[in-house]
């Protein structure tokens, strides 16, 4: 039974995100460096420098330093994940198996489709990136 006034459920419906805005303080660099880690592709310039994640959703660079660094999850197949983590290794960014440290190491993290393999990296404004699979090894 419902509650008076509660908003309806969508639980049962397909719902996806198009797009989210992620405040950097140079778009150029920071297309450069999601470019370069996770082979993002660059698809227009300012006002947003947009970032093609899949062919239903984007980042939208903006050009507005951030007030607190935002976290980004995002859920790769096996390969891609591996071959993120041979880039960060190569290009000598820290990462780790939580939000918290930089162990190098990659580590098992509950998230929205169960157990994934997951690591941790910031980028060029601190914001907490995640990329993780759901495929097993």
């Amino acid at each position: 039974m419902k509650a008076r006034g509660a908003a309806p459920s969508f639980a049962n419906t397909t719902m996806q995100i198009d797009h989210l805005i992620l405040r950097v303080t140079d778009a150029a660099r920071s297309a450069g460096f999601y470019r370069q880690v996770l082979g993002l592709t660059r698809e227009s310039e300012p006002p947003f420098d947009v970032l093609r994640l899949s062919d239903d959703s984007v980042i939208d660079l903006l050009a507005q330093t951030p007030k607190d660094p935002a976290h980004l999850a995002l859920v790769l197949d096996r390969n891609a994940f591996e071959a993120v983590h041979q880039r960060l290794q190569k290009l000598g960014i820290p990462f780790g198996g939580d939000p918290f440290t930089r162990d190098g190491r990659v580590a098992s993290q509950y998230g929205a489709r169960g157990w994934a393999d997951a690591l941790y990296f910031h980028d060029p404004d601190h914001h907490n990136i995640e990329v993780r699979t759901y495929d097993k090894p």
